[in-house]
């Protein structure tokens, strides 16, 4: 029997793209199967059950590492996210604290230009009233009361200087 050389796909330059070879040698592999189990049933029924058991074990030992290097990937693809939402997240937080920044500037500009205290100048005043309260304080405990006199008593004393004598 005359060996037949199994070209590509039609259309698929194998040396084109890493994706094109793949799905080359995925369509090799198909046919490569789809020859060996016509052979196998052409041929004897023990070698079907051969290749069948061989096919399982090559199975077996290819999903484990397909999935250790899907485990891998969704990994490494996980920690990639991750540090560009961080980045997002830092970027976001630094932009809102210009923001604010911003805001407040310019509402403490237009405070200042209505004339309105700022906390510091009304606690400044606070300060100062709490202080000249305390004077007055002091100022009163230390000067002596006056004598009051009844209201009637003053009167009097006042019409008898102006009063003329009898």
């Amino acid at each position: 029997m005359a060996k037949r050389k199994l070209r590509s796909r039609p259309g698929h330059d194998g040396a084109s793209n890493p994706s094109a070879r793949m799905l080359d040698t995925l369509h090799r592999i198909w046919l490569a199967g789809l020859g060996a189990a016509a052979k196998a049933q052409r041929g004897a029924p023990q070698l079907m059950d051969d290749l069948v058991e061989e096919g399982a074990r090559v199975h077996s030992e290819t999903r484990g590492a397909a999935e250790k290097a899907l485990r891998e990937l969704l990994g490494n693809t996980k920690a990639t996210l991750d540090a560009r939402v961080g980045q997002a997240k830092g970027h976001a937080n630094d932009a809102l604290e210009n923001l604010e920044k911003i805001f407040q500037t310019r509402v403490h500009r237009v405070l200042t230009q209505l004339g309105v205290p700022s906390a510091e100048e009304v606690e400044a005043l606070s300060a100062r009233v709490t202080a000249l309260n305390e004077s007055v304080k002091q100022l009163n405990r230390t000067r002596k009361p006056a004598r009051s006199r009844p209201h009637g008593t003053r009167r009097a004393a006042a019409s008898a200087v102006t009063a003329p004598a009898p």
